[in-house]
């Protein structure tokens, strides 16, 4: 375990929100007033490296932007958090991705233009730098479309230098839910979707159905729940992990950031319910700020705010 220089080496898309709160939906040719306004880190990979790196994690970054200033902000901001970026690729020809999120707690629309993270590809990736890592974890599978036919390739190489891997789809915007994530399915260690994908993964019509299908292709299957805590199933056990209460602000990253806490434990060797209670704890922190990684400022202020959280169960 020498080489092992990172806990976990994210491989995933680079976009910024802008995320305007309590705001009543478009309308063509009129126009709306939002309460609040945040130009912030988004998408849910560069979202769970950042939170997970100021839990305390090592953590590194492969990605690709535009060289442009979005991707200059989305570089400073994981390398403040204290993300190894030295593997992102900015590219002058493209543009980095946004997503405008109009928040309205506790639900949310996205509207997103992909720009870079389209373009990343197999080749682009450096193996000895993940064979650095003990896990690598993906994100926004259904986006990074460039990568996606491969994934299969990286997760059974990745098995083959000893990391253990984790897998977050989040949501299909075609909302085809291809079957052919079943093949990537056969090398995640753990796998994290929220409850409807969960249900359109599986290709059934209740989580319940998805989690015993989906539950016997993956080691740990941690389905989040939102405001009604997550669910794990492993080694043929199951169990319902509880939300914490907070006052909710704004839903942006509480999964991702619920990503970040599951695996802080999972590396630390914890059992799977202290995992996803301990990833509660940190969606439940996400929420309390606007943006997905808000009430992520630093590893101090973080640690004493997960405390009280985790006092108050």
């Amino acid at each position: 375990m020498e080489n092992k220089v990172f806990d976990v080496v994210v491989v995933g898309e680079l976009n910024i929100d802008l995320v305007l709160w309590q705001v009543p939906m478009p309308e063509y040719e009129t126009e709306k007033l939002a309460e609040d306004m945040r130009f912030t880190m988004g998408s849910s990979s560069a979202i769970t490296a950042h939170n997970l790196s100021v839990i305390g994690a090592k953590v590194g970054f492969v990605g690709k932007a535009g060289k442009d200033i979005f991707g200059d902000f989305m570089i400073q901001q994981l390398q403040l958090a204290g993300v190894d970026t030295s593997h992102i690729i900015q590219d002058a020809s493209l543009k980095t991705g946004a997503t405008i999120v109009l928040a309205n707690p506790p639900q949310k629309a996205l509207l997103t233009y992909l720009g870079a993270m389209t373009e990343l590809r197999l080749e682009d990736l450096d193996w000895d730098f993940l064979s650095r890592a003990r896990h690598l974890h993906l994100g926004c599978y259904y986006l990074q479309t460039g990568l996606m036919p491969e994934v299969p390739r990286l997760f059974a190489r990745a098995k083959e230098l000893g990391l253990t891997t984790s897998l977050d789809t989040n949501w299909d915007p075609r909302e085809v839910w291809s079957e052919d994530l079943y093949e990537v399915l056969q090398y995640t260690d753990i796998f994290l979707p929220n409850n409807d994908e969960a249900i359109r993964i599986a290709h059934v019509s209740d989580l319940e159905s998805a989690v015993e299908k989906l539950g016997r292709m993956v080691k740990i299957l941690a389905v989040k729940r939102g405001a009604r805590g997550a669910l794990v199933a492993w080694d043929g056990k199951k169990k319902e992990i509880p939300p914490f209460r907070v006052e909710t602000i704004e839903t942006t990253g509480a999964g991702d950031s619920f990503n970040a806490g599951f695996l802080f434990k999972f590396l630390e060797g914890e059992a799977v319910p202290e995992c996803a209670r301990f990833g509660n704890a940190c969606g439940a922190l996400a929420v309390t700020a606007l943006g997905g990684t808000g009430a992520f400022p630093d590893t101090v202020t973080v640690r004493q705010a997960l405390q009280q959280i985790l006092q108050g169960d």
